[in-house]
């Protein structure tokens, strides 16, 4: 599959990406800053540009006589003097060649670290999404928590009202009224301290997945003492 490379604009790092992250978000591995791929991936190369004038330079035609040349050469009469001005630039030429050859040779520079290139995870963008939706489903479960456990505070008042409103009531008739009101609100309190165990193991559920998806915040801290 074709990949691609994208440098984090927050700390350059190179990410190596394929054609379906192309648009998409994910948290950079290094800064952890979130970025943002680009929705069209870079084009690898295009056609060279190559420009024809309209009209071709016809070839030059030299005329060939195979005589002609060694002629001339073979009748020139000052090679001598060619030859002495010649030499200087050959000798410059070899010392030129020579101190390139040391200079390679003995003054290699170091290569250069290469910078390591991170490959992204295929499954990162459903990882980072299961988290997001586990870590809201903790909070809302702690939200439950807090409710269920308001509404047992305020039962368990209710209940003790009635206790004291009814304590040392001699009539049989109000002591069995109150009696009847005692029960119902005992029954209500033990059926919301019912709700409040199945929702904290829901909620112990819940943070579990939320640590096994990598998240770390002490969501356990924030629930209320009931």
């Amino acid at each position: 599959m074709e990949s691609f490379k994208h440098s984090c604009p927050y700390c350059g790092q190179h990410i190596e990406y394929t054609a379906g992250y192309c648009g998409k978000q994910m948290r950079c591995p290094i800064c952890g800053n979130t970025i943002t791929f680009p929705a069209v991936p870079p084009r690898q190369g295009g056609p060279s540009l190559h420009i024809k004038s309209a009209k071709e330079k016809s070839p030059r035609k030299w005329s060939w006589q195979p005589t002609g040349p060694l002629r001339i050469l073979w009748q020139f009469q000052h090679w001598n003097i060619v030859a002495q001005c010649a030499v200087p630039f050959l000798i410059i030429a070899a010392l030129l060649a020579g101190a390139a050859y040391v200079r390679n040779k003995f003054t290699e520079e170091p290569p250069k670290p290469t910078e390591p290139i991170v490959q992204a995870d295929p499954q990162a963008w459903e990882k980072m999404t299961d988290l997001a939706k586990t870590e809201q489903a903790v909070q809302n479960q702690i939200r439950v928590i807090t409710k269920v456990g308001t509404d047992i505070a305020s039962l368990t008042r209710q209940r003790a009202e009635l206790q004291r409103s009814y304590q040392g009531v001699a009539d049989p008739e109000v002591r069995r009224t109150g009696d009847e009101q005692i029960r119902r609100a005992e029954e209500e309190l033990q059926r919301v301290r019912r709700l409040l165990n199945a929702d904290r193991q829901r909620f112990d559920l819940l943070y579990s997945k939320y640590q096994s998806l990598g998240g770390n915040v002490d969501y356990r801290s924030q629930l209320p003492n009931y």
